[in-house]
């Protein structure tokens, strides 16, 4: 098993990280389960550095620039298609998530953010 972590942003469902984990076998939390739903992206992004190894997953563009601005990790999967039910979200999301897992924790380069529309 790897040593990293995903965390969903508050704009995804709670369901969608349970799924996330059954699918990518990645121990994955949600903001609710974090009890970090109401707070700022930057505070987030800042608990996520001190924990390390830490993949974000959001909605929300504010996470590219303060990870431009500030580095990584966190490293970030920014989702760019917009609101539906969750199903459909899982349906966009399941065929693409090894793969931008994959992309995110190779060795040989230095990716910080992959996205998908």
């Amino acid at each position: 098993m790897n040593n990293w972590e995903i965390w969903t942003d508050t704009n995804i469902s709670p369901i969608i990280a349970k799924w996330i984990s059954e699918h990518t076998k990645f121990k994955t939390r949600s903001s609710y389960s974090l009890k970090l739903h109401s707070v700022q992206d930057l505070t987030i992004y800042k608990l996520a550095k001190i924990h390390g190894n830490i993949i974000i997953i959001s909605k929300d563009s504010d996470f590219v620039e303060i990870i431009d601005w500030f580095g990584a990790p966190p490293k970030l999967i920014l989702i760019k298609f917009g609101n539906c039910s969750n199903q459909t979200f899982w349906r966009k999301l399941e065929p693409w998530i090894n793969s931008a897992l994959e992309v995110l924790l190779n060795d040989n380069e230095e990716i910080n953010m992959v996205s998908t529309t």
